[in-house]
């Protein structure tokens, strides 16, 4: 009983492990699609309209507390009454606190505005990949945008020139 037992086992992992290496793994740096499709573009100066935006307005804020902390100055050489000082130094708090805040959402709206401007560019490539991968028979696309894929055994699995020109093409 256990030969048999052991005798399923091996060929278990035997069927497994041809299944694993008929499968072709390909790789694509989808940063570079994206950075070679001509509607990034119009992404790009959106996205910089609404930097522009609250870049303007943190400037604004900046100078503000620039011009707090000069007040706060003048009143300390002019011996002016603590309560004079405590109230601007709390008016610069909050300025502070704004300035963070402001800041925050505007890192917040442009994380959001970049996920929604690029995702229709997201959808395409997706469509491309896999166009080009099943004409190629890869099983599986590995995106090494991020520096994930540490080391390839052939470089030409990497489909990304691939993908641009399947792009192009349309």
């Amino acid at each position: 009983m256990k030969k048999v037992i052991l005798f399923v086992a091996l060929t278990m992992i035997v069927a497994v492990s041809s299944v694993a290496q008929a499968q072709k793994i390909a790789t694509v740096n989808t940063q570079t699609l994206i950075d070679t499709m001509p509607q990034k573009d119009s992404a790009d100066a959106k996205l910089a309209a609404i930097a522009r935006i609250y870049d303007e307005k943190l400037r604004d804020l900046q100078m503000e507390m620039q011009n707090k902390q000069k007040e706060y100055e003048m009143k300390v050489n002019s011996k002016a009454p603590a309560t004079q000082l405590e109230l601007i130094q709390k008016s610069y708090e909050r300025l502070v606190q704004e300035y963070k805040e402001t800041e925050e959402m505007g890192n917040a709206e442009l994380q959001e505005a970049r996920a929604k401007e690029l995702q229709p560019l997201v959808d395409i490539i997706k469509k491309a990949v896999g166009e080009v991968a099943k004409t190629k028979g890869y099983a599986h696309v590995i995106d090494n945008a991020a520096g994930v894929v540490l080391w390839s055994m052939n470089p030409s699995d990497d489909i990304t020139a691939a993908v641009i020109a399947h792009l192009l093409k349309k």
